[in-house]
């Protein structure tokens, strides 16, 4: 399992950009570590499921909703990990759980987004299809989603 035991994950180290006037790792940029391995999961997920053109920013789908609960500032050169999981399909819609932890192992934030499958041609949502709940099924295995306060 990963660092995180989240069934994907990437690792990164905290960059002077990332950082704000109080010297840790500024709110906002905990979105953009979350996009990150979010993009990269999805990537991974769409192509195995015959989904996906040649390029990333085929992906069809949009994010309709996004938070994160702060518990511990992230600092400059930290090695942090940021996992993610699918813990919820709809007929439509999923959500996505993210994990943000130190090398240490300390939570630093946790969080949830909610993507909704969308043809950006027809301008409308559509059924996802079995093939990614398959994947997602086979590759996620017996992962259970954290019961977050």
């Amino acid at each position: 399992m990963t660092q995180t035991n989240y069934p994907y994950e990437i690792s990164l180290e905290v960059a002077f950009r990332d950082i704000d006037a109080m010297g840790h790792v500024n709110n906002a940029v905990f979105f953009a570590y979350y996009e990150t391995v979010r993009i990269k999961y999805l990537g991974e997920i769409m192509e195995h499921s015959g989904l996906m053109g040649t390029e990333l920013l085929d992906l069809p789908l949009i994010l309709v909703e996004a938070n994160c609960i702060y518990k511990s500032p992230a600092l400059l050169t930290e090695k942090i990990y940021v996992g993610t999981g699918i813990s919820r399909f709809g007929t439509k819609s999923f959500d996505m759980l993210y994990r943000v932890q130190g090398e240490d192992g300390r939570l630093i934030a946790y969080g949830k987004t909610v993507q909704v499958m969308y043809d950006y041609i027809s301008r409308s949502a559509f059924p996802i299809p079995d093939s990614v709940r398959e994947y997602v099924t086979r590759y996620q295995g017996a992962w259970q989603p954290p019961a977050y306060p």
